[in-house]
């Protein structure tokens, strides 16, 4: 009755985030303008590649239902982690990859810091461009999408995942998810006995870890998307 009654809540929690399907385009379109055009990686076709990889992965870990709705074959069992992460943060996490990267200049943290760019100096020579891009992404959604921008627990999360694409800090989360997996085969998959609060950290680590593995995948994936696209060229004998 518990889990009925929490599930209910975090249902309403996701559909009292929801707005009409043209609000949803102008929030789109306005969070695509402030990505700069001239920038050849870090642009809105980058977001696009992030986000897809991510709802990808949350449906494969069960977070998210299969789609098409039929196609369950695709869907992992649930692992002790992947329990942790509710509607609400797969929302969180979608949102998230959306503006990641607002405003990206093209360039990267050490040469900002090596620059003593403004900006550098702004955020402390710390996470410089992943603060940036909180900032901006803050002012999008408070105007596009005030109900995501004053949910408290929505913002907090989506500070710790877009902080979490700083290649600055990748071997400090690759630390931490091996000690992740360590403590789940001591607790032999059992996370009953874990506090609200150790939940919550690992939980923000799973989310923190899927970002960043939708934000690198690029490269991994690409070769096979290039050769779909050979093999469908061949296949119709036509260029796309």
């Amino acid at each position: 009755m518990e889990n009925t009654r929490r599930h209910v809540l975090l249902v309403c929690q996701v559909f009292l985030l929801t707005f009409k399907t043209a609000d949803l385009i102008v929030f789109l379109l306005a969070s695509r303008t402030a990505y700069n055009e001239f920038v050849k990686y870090h642009n809105f076709r980058h977001v696009v590649d992030v986000l897809q990889a991510l709802f990808h992965f949350l449906v494969r870990i069960g977070t998210l239902l299969p789609y098409p709705p039929y196609n369950s074959a695709s869907v992992l069992k649930k692992s002790p982690i992947a329990e942790l992460l509710k509607p609400f943060d797969a929302l969180t996490l979608l949102i998230s990859a959306i503006g990641h990267d607002v405003g990206h200049p093209g360039v990267n943290n050490a040469f900002l810091v090596a620059l003593n760019a403004p900006l550098a100096q702004l955020y402390n020579d710390r996470s410089v461009l992943e603060s940036f891009h909180c900032a901006a992404y803050s002012q999008i959604l408070r105007r596009y999408w005030p109900q995501a921008f004053s949910d408290s627990a929505m913002r907090k999360l989506m500070i710790n995942n877009i902080l979490a694409t700083d290649m600055g800090l990748h071997f400090k989360y690759m630390t931490d998810l091996g000690n992740l997996q360590q403590k789940i085969a001591h607790d032999q998959g059992d996370t009953d006995g874990w506090n609200s609060k150790m939940k919550e950290d690992q939980k923000d680590l799973a989310c923190g870890v899927l970002i960043k593995c939708a934000d690198i995948c690029n490269v991994v994936r690409r070769r096979k998307f290039i050769l779909y696209v050979v093999k469908l060229t061949l296949a119709t004998g036509t260029e796309i």
